[in-house]
């Protein structure tokens, strides 16, 4: 059942051209550099809170760091998932 499905939504999307253009430019670019800016403001943040003995904050950092990598694997999940052109 699993393949005929694929098979029907393959021969319905043949038919649909999709255009890389700014809109599919700026999602990329939008779905990549935000939780690379979160991961890198958290290791920041987290080493100026290190170095002030802010232990509270610490933990909020690394909070913020294992959160800005699973979206960054949502984010390539979804990209690889409905992003790909395939011909």
């Amino acid at each position: 059942m699993g393949q005929g499905t694929r098979q029907a939504r393959e021969s319905v999307g043949q038919g649909i051209k999709r255009s890389e253009g700014p809109v599919m430019l700026v999602m990329r670019a939008w779905l990549w550099l935000v939780p690379a800016v979160m991961l890198v403001a958290s290791v920041v943040f987290g080493t100026i809170a290190v170095l002030d003995g802010s232990w509270a904050l610490v933990v909020v950092m690394v909070l913020m760091g294992v959160f800005a990598l699973a979206l960054f694997v949502l984010h390539w999940w979804l990209m690889y998932r409905f992003g790909s052109t395939r011909p």
